[in-house]
């Protein structure tokens, strides 16, 4: 009676074993980041100006706009060099307050005209002149026409960081470097400081300028990340 119990569980442990598969071992992979920057010197420059014009009358203020942005254009534009772009005009009632009472006072016109030129010498001379018709705001805009072959530039140079860094890494290891697996693009930034702290900030790039960045440059930064087989 004893012998055939126990012949019943050996029968029952054999039935709920089960197969396990033989783990397969994970690809050995490293991953690296690299980094660039470039100081981009702008080569353009938009001279933005607005014009307005004040009046009582809405058609007035108007007609007076009108004809001071005309005479504007057309001493602009006898100008070599220079490309002459008109915005629309806005229109905008202005309230005095009196005895703490607001009533409307007048209306103004404006009208925003952009003066695009590469002689940056010469917005002096440009802001002169629109001082001379109804010039209320002015502000200039500089930047690279060259921005986006640039970051290709600044991206092959992070790209190279980074399989510069992996093939040091791999040797310091004393392993072999595979292929690329895969690479991701971080975002592409251009900083608009160009003093102590952006030099600065050089040191957590892995490519970049040893010198600080000329009058007016903007840096341009790209990140990537690789990740290769390991061999």
């Amino acid at each position: 009676m004893t012998k055939r119990i126990c012949a019943a569980i050996l029968v029952l442990v054999s039935g709920c074993s089960t197969y396990v598969t033989p783990q397969v071992p994970a690809e050995h992979t490293i991953t690296v980041a690299g980094s660039a920057s470039l100081d981009v010197v702008p080569d353009e420059a938009c001279v933005e100006l607005t014009l307005t014009t004040r009046d009582g009358a809405m058609p007035v203020a108007h007609a007076t706009l009108a004809s001071a942005t005309a005479e504007l254009e057309k001493e602009l534009q006898s100008q070599s060099g220079l490309a002459v772009e008109r915005g629309a005009v806005t229109y905008t009632p202005e309230y005095d307050v009196d005895g703490g009472r607001s009533h409307l006072a007048r209306y103004s016109a404006s009208n925003q005209v952009n003066v695009r030129l590469r002689d940056f010498a010469r917005i002096p001379d440009v802001i002169g002149r629109a001082a001379q018709h109804a010039l209320d705001r002015v502000s200039v805009v500089y930047y690279s026409t060259s921005v986006a072959s640039k970051k290709a530039e600044v991206r092959a140079h992070a790209l190279e960081a980074a399989r510069d860094k992996a093939r040091a890494m791999t040797s310091a290891l004393g392993v072999n470097l595979g292929d690329v697996v895969t690479i991701v693009e971080g975002d592409a930034h251009a900083n608009g400081s160009t003093g102590s702290v952006s030099y600065l900030e050089r040191a957590s790039v892995d490519r970049a300028s040893d010198v600080p960045a000329p009058p007016g440059a903007v840096p341009l930064s790209v990140s990537v990340s690789v990740i290769y087989r390991l061999r």
